[in-house]
């Protein structure tokens, strides 16, 4: 039993010091759970076990949301406006792309959750704002070349690019065509911390970048 116990204790030490297990909502650029409105809780001002988020058509958005979704119509890359959605063919950008904005636009409140309209902007540099004609093209105006060209990393057969597959292209239904584009979460994630900006792999000497842009 002693022997037993001290493999188990070794094999969870270990899986605990692994990076993927290391990394912790806890503290990080997501965690509302100090702020008061939050309830002391970090999960729930995005996600609730129960009566999740539907869309405007009635389906449900996925991922167990519970945050108030943007009903906001952006200026794109391309000087053209669309609204986020629903994803029914002339949506501004991916789904997982508006659960994003519906913090970052500025037009959410940070607090309207489970039902709540909330009172609380989001504001300084993550505020995105509408016009996206001044960022980087997601969406519509970023419909990914995935067998790669002369400008363009080709992408692998699960949609991914990066060294390790760390940047995910996002499913979109573009004018009646299911794309795959730059989203939100293709270089950033909400959950993990570790690189500057919520980026989902390092960005030292452009190395996000060039996973995509040959230069």
């Amino acid at each position: 039993m002693k022997l037993r116990t001290l493999l188990f204790s070794g094999t969870f030490a270990a899986l605990l010091a692994s990076p993927a297990l290391g990394q912790s909502m806890v503290g990080e650029a997501h965690d509302f759970s100090g702020t008061g409105w939050a309830g002391g809780e970090i999960c729930k001002p995005c996600h609730t076990p129960h009566n999740a988020v539907v869309d405007e058509s009635g389906e449900p958005v996925g991922w167990l949301w519970n945050h108030t979704l943007t009903t906001a119509v952006y200026t794109m890359y391309d000087g053209n406006t669309y609204d986020a959605g629903p994803d029914d063919g002339d949506a501004a950008f991916d789904k997982l792309s508006r659960l994003c904005m519906s913090c970052h636009d500025g037009t959410i409140a940070l607090d309207a959750y489970g039902g709540s309209v909330g009172s609380i902007f989001i504001n300084g540099d993550e505020k995105i704002g509408t016009d996206l004609a001044d960022d980087h093209p997601i969406g519509r105006d970023a419909v990914y070349l995935e067998e790669g060209s002369s400008r363009w990393q080709p992408a692998d057969a699960n949609h991914k690019l990066g060294p390790n597959g760390e940047l995910k292209l996002r499913e979109m239904n573009v004018d009646g065509t299911l794309d795959y584009v730059v989203g939100c979460m293709t270089c950033h994630t909400p959950h993990y911390k570790g690189y500057d900006h919520q980026l989902r792999m390092t960005n030292n000497s452009s190395a996000l970048c060039l996973s995509c842009h040959i230069k």
